[in-house]
């Protein structure tokens, strides 16, 4: 696969997953959902999203400032394929800690803090894939 066109389909989600996520945040923040705590809730969401959407942007930054070859450079089909997937996953399960609070048996703060255990894991595991995918180019 063109390797262009998987980068923007991949930033595409990271960003509008995360503009879907802040939107949800904010919302939360103006209706007080966390009262005077909603600084707790930012604290929490800005590590779990910021270091890949930064990751992106980087490389999207470096792209613009390359020396574009005539060659098209290609990527394995697999390693788009599994960032993107677990891309997906990942700010599917952050969204989902978010919206579920109601239904949960903790209180929406302390949910937030075990969120962690799971989505600490994952996001490394987001972040070295993409990072593979982005350096597993090949030219064609």
């Amino acid at each position: 696969m063109e390797i262009e066109r998987c980068k923007k389909r991949l930033s595409v989600l990271w960003f509008s997953g995360t503009a879907f996520i802040i939107f949800i945040l904010i919302l939360q923040t103006i209706f007080g959902r966390y009262g005077n705590k909603s600084d707790e809730v930012w604290k929490w969401l800005l590590p779990t999203i910021m270091p890949t959407l930064s990751l992106i942007v980087s490389v999207l930054i470096t792209d613009i400032n390359a020396n574009k070859s005539i060659k098209t450079k290609t990527v394995d089909t697999f390693y788009y394929r599994i960032s993107f997937a677990t891309s997906a996953t990942y700010l599917i399960i952050v969204s989902l800690t978010i919206l579920l609070q109601p239904f949960s048996s903790f209180p929406p703060l302390e949910l937030i803090r075990h969120s962690n255990l799971w989505l600490g894991p994952l996001q490394g595991i987001v972040s070295g894939l993409i990072g593979a995918f982005f350096v597993k180019s090949i030219k064609q």
